[in-house]
């Protein structure tokens, strides 16, 4: 799938619109190559472990440079700690882990299905809004980025911030060199 997301920083007091979805915690783990160039490529590896379910993802490099919207590629997984073990035994390692906190809606808006989720980072201060939707192809993902910015603009999201959160980790933690987050 793809994925049109765009990600704006939360003014003061925002209040998501739509039907509320169930709040939710993403414990995210980033693997790597060991000298980075897997991530360095614009493409990213994660498992993601929440309400009891494990799903491993790779995201291909954005198809829109703007958003950083990317294609994903994502499936369920029985045994966390075994797909791990496959990770690294394919010679990937750990580069990140951070935890996520949503709170999220659902809405239609000019004909799309967007989601919408309010966001914390256990690594940095402020909260995000994401708004985006799912589309089966690169054409319907570019296509989608207008309105869901339109959408945004509708509801007072001004500040689009387009860096992907784990660029905002590593900003953190190479800010705080004296203490280091362990992955």
């Amino acid at each position: 799938m793809y994925e049109a997301e765009i990600k704006f920083i939360a003014p003061p007091g925002f209040r998501l619109p739509g039907t509320r979805l169930a709040d939710a915690v993403y414990r995210d783990v980033y693997f790597d190559t060991p000298d980075g160039a897997f991530y360095a490529s614009g493409r990213e590896l994660r498992l993601r472990e929440a309400d009891g379910q494990t799903f491993c993802t790779c995201k291909n490099p954005p198809f829109d440079a703007a958003s950083a919207s990317k294609e994903e590629l994502s499936t369920a997984v029985a045994d966390t700690g075994a797909m791990e073990a496959v990770l690294t035994g394919l010679g990937f390692v750990r580069r990140m882990a951070y935890v996520k906190h949503c709170r999220r809606s659902r809405t239609m808006h000019n004909g799309l299905a967007l989601e919408l989720t309010l966001v914390t980072v256990d690594f940095a201060a402020g909260t995000f809004v994401e708004i985006e939707h799912q589309a089966r192809d690169r054409a319907l993902g570019l296509a989608a980025l207008p309105v869901i910015r339109s959408y945004g603009a509708a509801i007072g999201l001004t500040r689009e911030y387009p860096r992907a959160y784990t660029d905002l980790f590593l900003d953190a933690r190479d800010r705080d060199v004296t203490e280091p987050r362990p992955c």
